[in-house]
């Protein structure tokens, strides 16, 4: 389980640097949201990308709370929740991104959900 969690915190931990590279202009608009941005995302979309960025750091910190490294901020009963509403969470972006007209998007992220997810039912189990 803490294993799990670990691959968890570095997954989210590269998705928050994809993202944070987005909201600086990065020029990988084809490989996100749709797919149907070439090249920089629009200012609204990159401010999308900023906030993102800000979740996928929590949910970094949420799992990293998980191997012990952190100290839990929730109480026993709340943490399972939390858990299994970001296995929903994860299995929600699996779909979304299984679906996406853009290849490249799918190429890229359907691999890392799939393992997400896989590890998320793990610590939620766990």
């Amino acid at each position: 389980m803490i294993a799990a969690a670990y691959v968890l915190v570095v997954v989210q931990m590269c998705v928050a640097l994809f993202q944070l590279a987005l909201t600086l202009g990065a020029p990988m608009g084809e490989y996100t949201m749709g797919g149907q941005n070439v090249g920089r995302l629009p200012m609204k979309l990159r401010l999308g990308a900023a906030i993102s960025m800000i979740v996928n750091l929590a949910i970094a910190g949420h799992y990293l709370a998980q191997t012990g490294a952190l100290e839990t901020l929730l109480p026993a009963n709340l943490n399972q929740i939390a858990n299994w509403s970001l296995v929903a969470f994860t299995a929600i972006g699996l779909l979304m991104n299984s679906i996406s007209r853009s290849k490249k998007e799918r190429q890229m992220w359907v691999p890392v959900l799939l393992l997400s997810l896989v590890c998320a039912v793990i610590v939620a189990l766990g």
